[in-house]
């Protein structure tokens, strides 16, 4: 997994204590760290995840030919970073390019070491997670969420697509936080309001 995100994905995941359950086909991974390597973006930005876990539940049967569908993913005593260095140009957006990339059909003759690791992913959850939102260098916004389900990502086919199933519940959370006055959240409110209305004429239809 690790060379396959480091190839594939042009990323660096480290994994702590692993663990797989055959009859659950769930698999558990303390310490994990999932870095991009964003030329725009300085180290700590490139830091996409850092979590205490990590649990994934899918398909494992077929690691070998580095094919996997991932049914749920669940992360817990984490820190997700979203770092922009653009409109629609961000640390995720690679991350989903890449992935999109994975995706598309092979017209070559390829051994089954080469072939794509199918990163198919239904449902995400957080629970106990800080979420950091960074534009252009600048921290913008802070939360921290005790609990959030996104479902249904496997029906994106594009990155776009993908980006509002992941980004917009994120955002929901974070502006339903700020609008109660919880002190779970820090956010630059100007900087805010205008990073969501330039990424959202950029992505919309």
């Amino acid at each position: 997994m690790t060379e396959s995100a480091a190839t594939q994905l042009n990323a660096d995941l480290h994994l702590g204590e692993l663990t797989v359950n055959g009859l659950t086909d769930e698999l558990s991974a303390r310490q994990v760290r999932l870095a991009t390597r964003v030329a725009q973006l300085s180290e700590p930005l490139n830091q996409l995840i850092i979590a205490d876990q990590i649990e994934l539940a899918g398909d494992w049967q077929s690691l070998g030919q580095q094919r996997v569908a991932i049914k749920q993913l669940r992360l817990s005593g984490a820190q997700l970073t979203l770092a922009y260095y653009g409109t629609g140009q961000s640390n995720l957006h690679q991350l989903l390019d890449k992935l999109q990339q994975l995706q598309k059909p092979r017209y070559q003759p390829a051994q089954a070491s080469d072939e794509a690791v199918s990163w198919q992913l239904e449902q995400l959850q957080f629970t106990d997670v800080t979420i950091n939102l960074f534009d252009r260098g600048e921290p913008i916004a802070s939360v921290h969420v005790p609990e959030l389900i996104i479902e249904e990502l496997d029906r994106s086919n594009s990155t776009d697509a993908e980006i509002k199933a992941l980004i917009f519940p994120i955002i929901e959370q974070l502006l339903r936080q700020w609008r109660q006055g919880s002190d779970t959240i820090q956010v630059n409110g100007p900087a805010l309001t205008r990073f969501l209305m330039r990424e959202a004429l950029a992505i919309s239809p």
